[in-house]
């Protein structure tokens, strides 16, 4: 087995991913229009998304952790193929909210899969650099797609839609030809061991940590846009809070292509202390009305590391299952993401700042009662 071939896999299929999950946010507007839906079909469509990702995150650990990892990666790779073939075809709403279940399911199963492929293709060392790079690969899929539809507005979105199915079609067809590592539980399926994962409590603090930094990911795309239009400090125009908003994504990719080159100097451990006040920084800057480029980039860049440094630890703790501890991670973390983001949804917007500086105090300071109690370096060991 080909490492390299391997750890291409993993990143070709975030690239999947990332074009998978943005894709319904991209084409909404012209599905709005061609197909004249009103804003409760809208709505009810990119709901389903969401769900989606968070079955296929459900099922993508044991299934990985007991058939390997080419099956999910071909089966989830078809499921995003046909959902975009799909949106491209079918007129009506409820078929087209099966495309999107479809779509989205299949995103998680790669998301996962992926996540825990490049960790067990990683050495110790080599692990939480090769997680940053993914999530960089991450990026490039997610801007992709808004990118293309951008370029060739003139082209109708069904078009594109078809054309990025061949593309994607071609990556299906890579995870076809590539050995995979085996199989690490040779029958049955790991339910019981699963439950047991339960009650390891490192795991579960770890899985609440990134319960906070999905919301914080989360909220911080939905509602920064919203907070610099109708926040009085800065009542900016849609188009340029929106353009700020690429700023914070720039700031991600930068901060874990540096993230990975610090985890082969550093422990990952420490240096995720520097981007946690990264975070702070940006976040204090909305607070305080300073300039929201430069709060912006500061959050973003914060934000680049917590989820490769975290699922790495976790990889490396518990390598017999751990499809199966990352997929509780994810599932744990998309529910922080979906009941935060919800929160949010009934406060007011003037509030929005001190609220992202309450989770991430909540966040950071579970992170320090794992490294004051040594538990970090005892999933290192």
């Amino acid at each position: 087995m080909k490492n390299s071939k391997v750890l291409a896999a993993g990143y070709a299929g975030i690239v999947f991913f990332g074009i998978s999950f943005l894709t319904l946010g991209s084409v909404l507007p012209s599905l709005r229009e061609t197909l004249h839906l009103d804003m409760g079909q809208s709505s009810a469509l990119a709901g389903i998304l969401p769900l989606g990702v968070l079955a296929g995150s459900l099922v993508f650990g044991p299934w990985c952790d007991r058939y390997g990892f080419k099956t999910p990666f071909q089966f989830a790779s078809a499921m995003v193929v046909l959902g975009f073939l799909g949106l491209a075809s079918f007129q009506s709403v409820p078929w087209l909210g099966f495309c999107v279940l479809v779509i989205g399911t299949g995103g998680g199963i790669l998301n996962g899969a992926c996540n825990a492929l490049v960790t067990d293709a990683s050495d110790d060392r080599r692990r939480s650099s090769n997680l940053s790079i993914l999530g960089v690969f991450y990026g490039i899929g997610a801007l992709l797609m808004p990118l293309i539809l951008g370029i060739f507005d003139d082209v109708p979105y069904t078009r594109i839609l078809r054309y990025m199915a061949v593309f994607l079609f071609l990556i299906f067809v890579y995870f076809s030809l590539i050995r995979f590592p085996e199989a690490k539980v040779r029958q049955g399926f790991p339910v019981k061991e699963g439950f047991l994962l339960l009650r390891q409590p490192a795991l579960l603090l770890f899985s609440f940590i990134l319960f906070f930094q999905s919301a914080l990911e989360g909220l911080c795309s939905n509602w920064i846009p919203v907070f610099l239009q109708d926040s009085p400090t800065y009542g900016l125009p849609q188009q340029e809070a929106l353009f700020l908003l690429t700023f914070m994504v720039l700031g991600i990719a930068s901060g874990r292509i540096l993230l990975s080159w610090l985890s082969l100097h550093y422990a990952p451990w420490k240096i995720l202390w520097g981007y946690l006040f990264l975070i702070l920084a940006g976040f204090a800057g909305l607070y305080a009305g300073i300039h929201p480029m430069i709060s912006v980039i500061l959050i973003g860049t914060g934000l680049g590391a917590t989820f490769p440094v975290i699922i790495s630890y976790i990889g490396t703790g518990y390598k017999a299952l751990s499809g199966t501890a990352i997929g509780i991670a994810m599932v744990i973390a998309l529910g922080g993401n979906t009941l935060l983001n919800y929160l949010m949804g009934i406060l007011p917007i003037r509030v929005f700042p001190l609220y992202l500086l309450i989770i991430w105090a909540a966040m950071t300071l579970l992170y320090l009662f794992m490294s004051l109690k040594g538990k970090i370096e005892n999933v290192k060991k």
